[in-house]
């Protein structure tokens, strides 16, 4: 059975901002988009915000062989003023942005999203993948939510994850499966080619991802953001700061168009 992707649209601009989204146990509509959502409807754009995890099936694959799941419907859509991804999902804009659908992108937008995994990251993400994996979604879930907040003493201190309690199946295959694509993440050539602009949103104290995870490539019109003090939630931590920086690109892309 073909399966098709889960997404939620707004406005009804000319212009179109596609956005994929992070790993979550279960799909929250576009939520964590909200406050990008709510200006760039703003300024015109039509915005569909997919779940990235909604192509998974039950065949095992890399981060290469999702990207290729997602080609045909993205590319379907026409051309796209903005492709943005949060974490899994800007790992996977990463990748997309060495297919050809990168000749119909005009910019990127990458919100806590990892070019390369070090051992550390792929010793975290491992863990959640492992817990979601013997069906322990509480614990899974509990971790996860500790490690999306921004590093400090007391949080790493009080650091504890139980035994948890099963979970239903479909949102530990989701953490698990999720997780799984970014372990031994390496797409760092993926960007190098893209010619276009790129903003790269991290946390400075960012348990997971961090500015040493990546790399935005040698062009002039990439730029890295850090958010002092953020963790893995920019938008949360500082929309104001995302939405400036995301303005300044947009007025880039149209000055290269006029």
């Amino acid at each position: 059975m073909k399966i098709e992707p889960t997404y939620s649209q707004f406005g009804q601009g000319d212009k179109l901002a596609v956005v994929m989204s992070p790993v979550m146990t279960h799909w929250d509509h576009g939520e964590f988009f909200a406050p990008l959502t709510e200006y760039l409807t703003s300024q015109h754009y039509r915005v569909v915000v997919y779940d990235s995890l909604s192509l998974l099936s039950d065949r095992d694959c890399d981060l290469s062989a999702f990207a290729e799941r997602w080609l045909p419907h993205l590319e379907a859509l026409g051309p796209i003023d903005l492709l943005a991804g949060s974490a899994l999902g800007g790992a996977l804009v990463q990748t997309l942005l060495d297919t050809p659908l990168a000749q119909h992108v005009n910019a990127a937008l990458l919100i806590s999203a990892p070019t390369v995994a070090d051992q550390v990251l792929d010793q975290r993400l491992g863990a959640m993948a492992a817990l979601a994996r013997a069906g322990k979604l509480k614990a899974a879930s509990d971790l996860l939510e500790c490690y999306v907040m921004p590093a400090a003493p007391a949080t790493t201190q009080s650091l504890q994850v139980g035994a948890g309690v099963s979970g239903p199946d479909l949102p530990c295959i989701r953490l698990d499966k999720g997780f799984g694509l970014l372990q031994r993440l390496d797409v760092h050539e993926s960007l190098s080619r893209f010619d276009k602009p790129v903003l790269s949103v991290v946390g400075e104290c960012s348990q997971l991802v961090r500015a040493e995870h990546v790399q935005i490539g040698p062009r002039p019109t990439h730029r890295l953001l850090e958010i002092r003090g953020g963790g893995m939630r920019p938008l949360v931590d500082a929309p104001e700061a995302v939405i400036q920086a995301l303005q300044g690109m947009i007025e880039t892309c149209e000055e290269g168009v006029q």
